[in-house]
């Protein structure tokens, strides 16, 4: 092999010819062994909503390639751990849906054992890089969401196809608020002092007069 050789991103080196093309084919097919991070595409979930932390399975969306160029699909990878955004008890749910494009990242050993028992805990087996081990990361490559909470320019919209539930000990808005749709209240609403449920108002008369504004 001559010594000024170089390769570039597109080529492939020589597998014959000297001891340093042999070696270096042996590595290449080592590397080729381990699982790398990948795009990849949901085709199952299951753990959603308010259940512990679920599972995915996915498919690698890049396609095997021999050596003569050809390509082949690549299978599914079964129950793989999906990332929450969680801190404690609290929890912003947004679990990923059948169809959604992610990423992979392949952990370094067998995390079986993680994954049954939610704790620390042995390697299942002396596997490592194996996309077996594989975590999920949602939210790469998807189209424009039709239902989001967030900001659009300057505001902050909410956008669903169904009922927006707040259930708190206590809602307190200091702020105009916009709403598109009918409101409905379980417990008294309060603009300022004066209460929905127990205002009075001044004024009151016989006849076809209007009443006063209400009290606190």
């Amino acid at each position: 092999m001559a010594a000024n050789t170089t390769y570039t991103g597109t080529q492939k080196p020589s597998d014959s010819g000297s001891d340093f093309a042999a070696m270096n084919a042996a590595i290449r097919r080592i590397l080729t062994m381990m699982g790398a991070d990948m795009p990849v595409r949901v085709t199952a979930v299951n753990g959603t909503g308010l259940n512990p932390v679920g599972f995915v399975d996915v498919q690698l969306l890049v396609h095997q390639q021999d050596g003569a160029g050809r390509t082949t699909p690549r299978g599914i990878i079964h129950n793989v751990p999906y990332i929450r955004l969680q801190g404690g008890a609290r929890a912003i749910l947004c679990d990923p849906a059948v169809g959604d494009i992610g990423y992979i990242i392949v952990s370094g050993r067998d995390i079986s054992g993680v994954k049954a028992n939610r704790a620390p805990s042995a390697p299942g087996s002396f596997r490592q890089h194996d996309y077996a081990d594989a975590v999920y990361v949602g939210g790469l490559l998807n189209a424009s969401p039709t239902e989001y909470i967030g900001w659009v320019g300057p505001d902050v919209h909410v956008k669903t196809s169904g009922k927006f539930v707040v259930d708190a000990v206590e809602c307190d808005i200091n702020c105009p608020v916009n709403v598109t749709g009918a409101i409905t209240a379980s417990g008294d609403v309060k603009g300022g002092s004066i209460s929905l449920d127990s205002h009075t108002h001044s004024g009151v008369q016989t006849g076809g007069g209007s009443t006063g504004g209400p009290q606190g």
